[in-house]
């Protein structure tokens, strides 16, 4: 008997690093126009922002179906403990169709986690449920862990164009064109399970310094995960990595793409951050 922990590629997690935590990764279809890729296949984060780049359309996600499930199910013993930790299922229909595919196997026995996170935030979640594997927990142990956890991980992130915001239908075009103007940049959380503006500010650095504030003003959780995250944004990014080193104790070793599902949106240039607060 073993445990088996599945996630979608909105976690961020590569196929070749899914290999070396010992878990499974279903990629995403990502549509652009008449042309469908598959997510972490014959699609890299880089060339999906190349295609938003030279789009003035926004991409389509495509969910994975109940099918694509039951043949993973099938593939685990039925003395297997399947753990599923998926993609939001108010950004992604995904988990409903691994509830089908679970109903019409009765004799598996799998757990399904709706992440209530996307991107380098279900990363957190995911690595912790791997670390929680390695000590020898049980699937329900694993299980509840992370129902907790998942409670207390803040996702924050910057947004570099509004461009993305205003063609998903999430901002004017009057704001866009403004705030391009006068340099806004808009601030993002996950919050309830949605990718959320929470703030904005003037310019890169007070970005960056609000950013930061979230951290300081939290009772962080240092045992648990602490991740970076961009999209496409390897030189922002390291700017705000020694920005963040400078006032603070954040690791800076953990860095995961922000991948499709959150780029559709937020678009290339975007970075932040996410970390668990103590439980109470």
């Amino acid at each position: 008997m073993s445990i088996r922990i599945i996630t979608d590629s909105t976690s961020e997690i590569s196929q070749v690093q899914a290999k070396v935590f010992n878990i499974d990764v279903m990629p995403m279809t990502i549509i652009f126009g008449d042309e469908t890729f598959i997510d972490g296949i014959n699609l890299s984060n880089k060339e999906f922002y190349e295609h938003m780049r030279a789009s003035d359309k926004l991409p389509k996600t495509s969910l994975i179906n109940s099918e694509m499930f039951r043949e993973k199910f099938k593939k685990f013993s039925d003395e297997d403990d399947i753990i599923g930790i998926f993609i939001s299922s108010e950004l992604s229909g995904s988990l409903q169709s691994a509830f089908i595919a679970k109903e019409s196997m009765p004799n598996k026995k799998i757990h399904l986690i709706d992440s209530r996170e996307v991107t380098f935030g279900l990363t957190a979640l995911v690595l912790y449920a791997i670390r929680l594997r390695d000590e020898g927990k049980s699937a329900q142990e694993i299980v509840d862990a992370i129902e907790e956890a998942k409670k207390r991980l803040v996702l924050v992130a910057v947004v570099d164009d509004l461009k993305y915001l205003r063609l998903g239908g999430r901002l004017s075009s009057a704001s866009a064109f403004f705030g391009t103007i006068m340099r806004v940049k808009p601030l993002i959380q996950i919050t309830d399970g949605k990718v959320l503006a929470v703030h904005k500010t003037l310019g890169l650095h007070r970005a960056f310094a609000w950013l930061l504030e979230q951290y300081q003003n939290a009772d962080v959780d240092t045992s648990m995960p602490r991740l970076f995250g961009h999209s496409n944004a390897v030189e922002t990014l390291d700017r705000f990595q020694k920005y963040v080193s400078r006032h603070s104790d954040f690791p800076l070793e953990g860095v995961f793409p922000i991948g499709p599902t959150v780029g559709v949106h937020a678009g290339p240039g975007a970075v932040g951050f996410c970390f668990f607060t103590k439980a109470k």
